[in-house]
C-alpha cells in the first residue's frame, strides 16, 4: 500500500470512530492503531522545533534584528462603509474594525499571508519575500516594521521564483511560509533573530495533481500548522476550481491527503487555520477568493458548517483581493478573525485589514 493510500485509509478509520459535519468541532476520539501510525508518519512541530532554531538562527540574534520602522497610515472605514459591511454579517457576528493601510514606502504592499505572532502582534508576509509586523491595539493594527526574508545561505531571497511567499503560520516565534513558483515550505525563527533568520527548508511540495502539472501561480496559497503540530497545505487551483489539501511528512516529503477543500462554487482556497477550543475541540477556518472583471474581487470567509458561519464580501462592500487570515479565541467564547488583502503593489488596489468577532 503506498503512503498516500495508507494515510487516506487511516483518515477513514478516524471518520468511523466519530464523525462531524464539515466545519463542526469534533469530539476527541481514542486513536486507533492505524491513526497512531498515520500520525507517526507526519511531520511534527515538537520533534522539529530544536533543529529549526539551531539551523535558522546564529547566536546573538535579536527579535527586531533586520526589521525597520515602516511609515504607515491607518484609516478606519467611514460610518457608511462600515454599516454596509456590518449588514453582511450573519446573526451574532460583529465588526471589530476595518482599516485601509497606505505607505509612502514602495516596498509596502502585496500582503499575502497573515498570522498572530502573539497576543499583541500580527505578522504578515508579502509576495515579494517581505515581513511586515503590526502591533495590535485591541483588534486594530498600529505601529509597523518591515524586513526581508533570507535564504539558507543568509542572502536575501530575490526574484519571483525565490520570493513569492503566500501562506503563513506561526508558532512560538517560528514562522512557516509556503511559496508559489518554486513550491516549498520553509521555516524562519523570526522570534529569536528577527529578519536575519535564515530559511530552513521543511518540504518540497508536489508539482502535479492527478497526473497534471500545476500552474506555477496556482500553488500553496494556504498553510496551516494545526494545534497538534502537523503541517498541512492547500493549493489554490490545481484542478480548476478544486483546491487539493496535502500533508508534510516526517521524512521531509509532502503528499496529497486525498481530500479537497469544500470551496464555494467559483471560488478558490487562499488561506486556512485551525483554532483550539475549550475541551480539546478544534474549529477550522478558511478563506476563499474569486475575481472577474464584471464583479471584481470577491471573498468568502467560513468558520462553521452553515450560512450562519460564513461571510461573503462583494460590492458594494469595500473589498479587494483578500488572501491572508489569522484567528484567535477570545475570552468571550467568540472567535476573532482578521483578514488582509493583497494589493499586488498596485495603486489601483487597496491594502485592507478587517477584523470580525464571530460566534461558534
Amino acid at each position: 500500500m503506498n503512503r498516500s493510500l495508507f494515510l487516506l485509509c487511516a483518515v477513514w478509520v478516524l471518520a468511523l470512530s466519530g464523525c462531524a459535519a464539515p466545519g463542526e468541532a469534533a469530539e476527541p476520539a481514542a486513536e486507533s492503531p492505524a491513526a497512531e501510525e498515520m500520525a507517526s508518519a507526519l511531520w511534527n512541530f515538537a520533534a522539529s522545533e530544536e533543529g529549526i532554531r539551531s539551523g535558522s538562527c546564529e547566536e546573538g540574534g535579536a527579535p527586531m534584528r533586520g526589521l525597520l520602522p515602516l511609515q504607515l497610515s491607518i484609516a478606519a472605514l467611514n460610518a457608511k462603509q462600515s454599516d454596509v459591511l456590518t449588514a453582511r454579517l450573519p446573526e451574532g457576528a460583529s465588526l471589530a474594525g476595518a482599516w485601509e493601510l497606505t505607505s509612502t514606502d514602495p516596498n509596502f504592499g502585496g500582503l499575502s499571508g497573515l498570522a498572530l505572532e502573539d497576543e499583541t502582534t500580527l505578522l504578515a508576509i508579502t509576495d515579494a519575500g517581505g515581513w511586515v509586523k503590526f502591533g495590535l491595539d485591541g483588534a486594530a493594527p498600529s505601529a509597523a516594521t518591515i524586513g526581508y526574508m533570507r535564504g539558507a545561505n543568509g542572502k536575501f531571497l530575490s526574484g519571483k521564483t525565490e520570493n513569492d511567499a503566500e501562506g503563513l503560520s506561526v508558532r512560538d516565534g517560528i514562522a512557516f511560509v509556503s511559496f508559489e513558483r518554486d513550491f516549498r515550505i520553509e521555516a524562519f525563527d523570526i522570534g529569536t533573530c528577527g529578519a536575519s533568520a535564515k530559511a530552513l527548508e521543511i518540504a518540497k511540495l508536489p508539482a502535479t495533481y492527478e497526473g497534471r502539472a500545476i500552474d506555477t501561480n496556482e500553488g500553496p496559497e494556504a498553510l496551516n500548522l494545526t494545534p497538534a503540530g502537523y503541517l498541512s497545505f492547500g493549493f489554490e487551483g490545481a484542478a480548476g476550481s478544486r483546491s487539493p489539501i496535502g500533508d508534510v511528512l516526517r521524512d521531509g516529503s509532502a503528499e496529497w491527503s486525498g481530500t479537497e477543500s469544500e470551496n464555494p462554487e467559483g471560488f478558490a482556497l487562499v488561506a486556512m487555520d485551525t483554532v483550539s477550543l475549550p475541551g480539546g475541540k478544534t474549529r477550522d477556518v478558511s478563506l476563499y477568493r474569486a475575481f472577474d472583471p464584471l464583479r471584481g474581487a470577491r471573498s468568502v470567509l467560513v468558520w462553521g458548517p452553515d450560512e450562519g458561519h460564513q461571510l461573503t464580501l462583494s460590492r458594494p462592500v469595500i473589498t479587494d483581493n483578500f488572501e491572508g487570515l489569522a484567528a484567535r479565541m477570545l475570552d468571550t467564547g467568540e472567535l476573532r478573525l482578521w483578514i488582509v488583502s493583497d494589493n499586488n503593489f498596485s495603486k489601483m488596489q487597496r491594502t485592507l485589514i478587517y477584523a470580525f468577532d464571530v460566534p461558534l
